[in-house]
C-alpha cells in the first residue's frame, strides 16, 4: 500500500482488509470524509469506468450538508485518482509529465477544498499572500474580498486569516 501525500491511498491490490487481492483502489480523505474509488481489475492505471465510489466518514459525519459537497465535483475526484495511480507508472509517459498531472490534478482538488479540517501550510501561506496583497492595494475590506475571491463566507475568510497569523504567516494584528 503506497501512501502518496494530500490523504491520498493508491492501492494497486485493493484494499487490504476486505479484499487483498481486490481492484485498484484510490482512497482520498478531504473535507472530512473518505472519498473509497474502486476500477475494474487489474486497471492499475485508472483508464476505465469506477466500479464502486464509497463515502465513509472520517473527521466528519455524513450529514447531507457534508455529502452535497462531493457530486458537482466528482469529475474533480476521479481525476485526482487516476492522476494519483498513473503517477507510478512507467507506461503513462515521462516521470516529469506524470507528476506534473498529478500535481494539476491536487491543485484543482485544493480549489475545491474551501473551508475545512485539515488544509495545509502551503493553503494558509496562500491565503497570507493573498490577503496582504489585497491590504497593499488598499482593499478597505480584505477579508471581505478574499471572501468574495475564494466564493466563501466573510466568516470562512475571517478564520483563514486567523490561522494563517496562529501559524506566523501574516504578522499579528497591530493594537489601536
Amino acid at each position: 500500500m503506497a501512501k502518496e501525500p494530500d490523504g491520498v491511498w493508491c492501492l494497486r491490490a485493493g484494499l487490504e482488509d476486505e479484499f487483498p487481492n481486490g481492484p485498484p483502489t484510490v482512497v482520498i480523505t478531504h473535507r472530512g470524509v473518505r472519498l473509497v474509488l474502486r476500477f475494474a481489475p487489474g486497471d492499475i492505471t485508472a483508464e476505465g469506468d469506477v466500479q464502486e465510489l464509497r463515502l465513509l466518514p472520517d473527521t466528519e459525519t455524513l450529514k447531507p450538508k457534508v455529502l452535497r459537497q462531493f457530486a458537482p465535483n466528482a469529475d474533480v475526484y476521479l481525476a485526482f485518482a487516476r492522476a494519483a495511480m498513473r503517477k507510478p507508472d512507467p507506461e503513462a509517459g515521462t516521470p516529469e509529465a506524470r507528476y506534473q498531472k498529478f500535481a494539476d490534478a491536487a491543485a484543482a482538488l485544493r480549489q475545491i477544498a474551501g473551508p475545512g479540517r485539515g488544509l495545509t501550510d502551503e493553503f494558509y501561506r496562500t491565503i497570507a499572500t493573498n490577503f496582504e496583497a489585497l491590504v497593499a492595494e488598499g482593499e478597505p475590506h480584505p477579508v471581505k474580498a478574499l471572501g468574495e475571491n475564494n466564493h466563501v463566507t466573510i466568516s470562512a475568510a475571517s478564520r483563514w486569516v486567523k490561522e494563517a497569523r496562529r501559524r506566523g504567516y501574516l504578522p499579528e494584528k497591530a493594537e489601536a
